[in-house]
């Protein structure tokens, strides 16, 4: 007899970009147990974000940083209150919280195994339905109305940093692409304060709106869904963002394996140096001055007009 489920606590991963990759986790949960009550454990890099999400009805706070004790407290706080646990961090949690339905401490995935589908394979034995709700992201009606002060049009956002330096695409080629494409469309350029020193004066371009350290990423969910006509991004959170909302992607790929974190959107072009032995290297640093991320602009810009025009 299938046990009733009326609580699910899910256990997100600390960063921001695999959160993401496991929000179809959450909307196939959502599909299986539409009355339940579901509790998301959070970063605090990921707190905001998943605050706002339509699907979850409450949210935990988690800091990796705190003492042994700290943790430990928090672990039985959660003891016996919830039906269900999906970790998708493969912790000890399940084991001191105790539900009757949880996702397997043993896993075993193909080398290579795009994230997402890691995550979705460890709840198919407990959601026997396919997804057929999709999450949203809830902005309020004074923030909507902030960015439709801009009177934007479908652009081509670009977000091609990283928290990982050597993801980037280089300055001088994302130059040559944005100077073609501003010619014929509108570009927007996303990402964090931190990256306007990166973007320097393509931030200045004609036709270009710069929206660099001016978003969070609810807003940015929000934007993309509504204006995004082809996103061009580097393996980072935003590009993930924008596979989960189905828009047309150029992703650009070096050191990491475009077949773990690929845009999984339904009409997506994925662009890296495939005649480099040293790639992917699954590395933080780089011996070789970066030559994976310099892909040709060309090949960049052709590839983007490519998914505008279909």
């Amino acid at each position: 007899m299938k046990p009733e489920i009326k609580s699910i606590i899910i256990n997100f991963p600390t960063n921001i970009g695999d959160t993401i990759l496991g929000l179809p986790t959450l909307d196939r949960i959502k599909t299986n147990y539409p009355q339940a009550k579901i509790t998301a454990i959070v970063s605090n890099r990921t707190k905001d974000f998943l605050t706002r999400n339509s699907f979850v009805d409450e949210i935990v706070l988690f800091d990796k940083t705190w003492t042994k004790s700290q943790k430990r407290k928090f672990a039985l706080a959660l003891r016996g209150k919830y039906d269900m646990l999906v970790d998708l961090k493969n912790s000890f949690l399940p084991l001191i919280v105790g539900p009757k339905l949880r996702t397997p401490f043993l896993r075993f995935f193909p080398k290579n195994l795009h994230i997402k589908e890691k995550y979705l394979s460890l709840i198919k034995r407990i959601t026997p339905l396919g997804q057929t709700q999709k999450s949203d992201c809830v902005l309020s009606e004074e923030e909507k109305s902030k960015w439709e002060k801009l009177n934007m049009v479908p652009s081509i956002f670009i977000a091609c940093t990283s928290l990982t330096a050597i993801k980037c695409y280089p300055y001088e080629y994302l130059k040559q692409v944005v100077e073609e494409l501003a010619q014929t469309y509108p570009v927007v350029i996303i990402g964090s304060e931190k990256d306007r020193q990166f973007y320097a004066d393509i931030l200045s371009m004609p036709a270009v709106l710069d929206l660099v350290g001016k978003t969070q990423m609810n807003d940015v969910f929000y934007l993309l869904k509504k204006y995004a006509k082809v996103l061009l991004a580097v393996d980072s959170s935003i590009m993930h963002m924008g596979s989960y909302l189905d828009i047309p992607i150029v992703g650009l790929f070096g050191p990491t394996h475009p077949k773990r974190s690929y845009p999984y959107s339904e009409r997506s072009i994925v662009l890296w140096n495939k005649g480099l032995t040293c790639t992917p290297c699954e590395r933080a640093q780089c011996r070789f001055n970066i030559e994976c991320m310099k892909i040709k602009p060309q090949e960049v810009v052709q590839a983007i007009k490519k998914l505008w025009q279909q």
